[in-house]
C-alpha cells in the first residue's frame, strides 16, 4: 500500500472518531443544562469540554467569555476551530476522497452523507434548539460509517490502519477526559466519594458512552473513582478502556508487520505498553497517581503514533 493511502486511511477513521467524542461531549453538556438549579455545574462542563479538547484558548481569543450558545456554535460548525464536528467530517471526507479505491462505496456513501447533512445545518443560522437533532445525527451516522467499515471491507491491510485510527483517537480522547474530570471538574478533595463526585463522574461515564456498561459490569452500586479507574482504564470488557484500545493498536501493529514481513517499532512500543497494563491494577494507578498515569500514557501514545507516522506514513524506518 501507498504511504500516502495508508496516511488518509488512518486520519479519516481518526476524524470521525473525535466528530463523535465531541458529540458526546456536548450531549453531556446538555444533560447538565436540563437540570434545575445545576447552573455551577453546568459551567464547569462547558469548561471542561474546552480543557479536554485543549482548545479554550482558542475559544477565548475569539469568544472572550464561557457561554453556551458559543461553545456549541464553536464545537459543531466553527470553521476558524480545527477540531468542529464539520471541520472533521469534512476532513474525514477529503481523506476519504483520497483513497476511494481502498475503501467500498458504502463506507464512501456513509461518510459523503454525513457531511452533506451536517452542511445543510451549518448554513442556516444556528439555532441552540437544534442541538439534540444535530448530536443524534452524529452518533447515528458515526454509528452507521462503522458498521459499514466493520461490514462491507476487506480485513486487510486498509483495515488495519481505518482501526488504528479510531483506536488511536478514543484511547487519546478516553485518557484526556478522566484527567480533567480528576483535576478539572471536581472542586476540591473533600467532595472526592460524594454526592456531587458520583454525579461527576455519571457524566464522565455518559460522555464515553459507558454507563449502561459499567452498571452491566458492576451492578447497581455506587459510582466510585476506585471503580471507574478499573472500568476506563483496566478492563477489557469496556471497549472504551485504555487497556482496550492498546490491545486492539497492539493487535493490528502485529497484523501489519506480519502482512509486510517487516519488524516496527511502533508494534514493539506497543507490545510493551499492552504488556505493562497485563501487570497493572488500581493501586498502582494510585500509588503512581493517577494524573502522572495518564500524561504518562498519552506520551506513550504519542511515541508510537510517531515511530508509526515515520514506518508507514513517511517511510523514513526501513
Amino acid at each position: 500500500m501507498l504511504s500516502k493511502t495508508a496516511e488518509n486511511l488512518y486520519w479519516a477513521a481518526r476524524y470521525i472518531e473525535r466528530a463523535d467524542s465531541i458529540a458526546r461531549l456536548l450531549e453531556v453538556a446538555y444533560r447538565i443544562h436540563l437540570i434545575p438549579n445545576a447552573t455551577t455545574s453546568y459551567n464547569n462542563e462547558w469548561d471542561s469540554i474546552l480543557q479536554t479538547l485543549r482548545i479554550k484558548e482558542e475559544y477565548l481569543e475569539k469568544n472572550k467569555v464561557i457561554k453556551k450558545e458559543k461553545i456549541e456554535f464553536f464545537l459543531l460548525f466553527d470553521l476558524e476551530n480545527q477540531s468542529s464536528i464539520f471541520n472533521c467530517i469534512n476532513r474525514a471526507r477529503e481523506n476519504a476522497k483520497m483513497v476511494r479505491t481502498a475503501i467500498t462505496l458504502e463506507v464512501w456513501d456513509a461518510i459523503n452523507i454525513t457531511y452533506h447533512d451536517l452542511e445543510t445545518y451549518s448554513k442556516k443560522k444556528y439555532n441552540s434548539k437544534d442541538l439534540p437533532e444535530i448530536i443524534d445525527l452524529v452518533k447515528k451516522q458515526v454509528n452507521l460509517i462503522r458498521g459499514t467499515i466493520l461490514n462491507t471491507q476487506l480485513v486487510n491491510d486498509s483495515y488495519d490502519f481505518l482501526s488504528l485510527g479510531t483506536h488511536f483517537e478514543r484511547a487519546d480522547f478516553t485518557a484526556r477526559i478522566i484527567d480533567v474530570k480528576y483535576f478539572i471538574l471536581l472542586p476540591n478533595s473533600e467532595l472526592i466519594g460524594k454526592d456531587y463526585d458520583n454525579f461527576q463522574w455519571s457524566l464522565l461515564l455518559r460522555a464515553v458512552s459507558s454507563f449502561r456498561g459499567f452498571k452491566w459490569a458492576y451492578g447497581n452500586s455506587d459510582i466510585g473513582y476506585y471503580k471507574i479507574i478499573d472500568f476506563l482504564i483496566l478492563n477489557m470488557m469496556c471497549p472504551r478502556s485504555l487497556f482496550y484500545s492498546i490491545e486492539k493498536i497492539d493487535h493490528h501493529l502485529k497484523r501489519l508487520k506480519k502482512f509486510y514481513k517487516k519488524k516496527s517499532k511502533a508494534e514493539e512500543l506497543a507490545n510493551t505498553l499492552h504488556a505493562n497494563f497485563n501487570k497493572l491494577t488500581v493501586n498502582n494507578i494510585l500509588d503512581s497517581g493517577l494524573h502522572e498515569f495518564l500524561e504518562r500514557f498519552i506520551i506513550d501514545l504519542s511515541e508510537i503514533y510517531g515511530q508509526l507516522e515515520s514506518k508507514y506514513f513517511l517511510g523514513a524506518e526501513k
